[in-house]
């Protein structure tokens, strides 16, 4: 009896140091991510600050932003038939902008450029 309750607590606690031992390295992941994010971030315009408020999650918000941001007659890739929610800016090439946004349980990718404060082109990079 006494052997079997041995086993059972060796069992159980090499289960929880195991299951609980990745999270550390996630956090310290996360908050490299998030410094990243903060100094791409505060190079934005305003504009395009102001254009990623705009995204909550309804394909109806992403219209208004496009209607709000972007240049007459722009091609909009559908992006605005999608749910996008959590924009963050992955890299910033000159006017030009890869931004990736949540979309239900997928991630979409858009190269957004700007010109003169408006939204003059956006490329669809797909989704993960």
């Amino acid at each position: 009896m006494k052997r079997n309750l041995l086993v059972v607590t060796v069992i159980a606690t090499l289960s929880l140091l195991t299951a609980c031992g990745g999270k550390t390295e996630k956090k310290a992941e996360n908050k490299t991510e998030n410094k990243e994010e903060n100094k791409a971030e505060a190079k934005l315009s305003t504009e395009m600050q102001d254009f990623m408020l705009n995204f909550n999650g309804r394909s109806a918000s992403v219209r208004v932003a496009l209607d709000d941001f972007g240049k007459p007659g722009l091609d909009r890739k559908d992006m605005d038939l999608y749910d996008l929610d959590k924009p963050v800016v992955l890299e910033s090439t000159g006017n030009c902008h890869l931004m990736q946004f949540e979309s239900g349980m997928t991630k979409r990718k858009y190269n957004v450029c700007w010109e003169g404060g408006k939204i003059s082109s956006i490329e669809d990079k797909g989704m993960e």
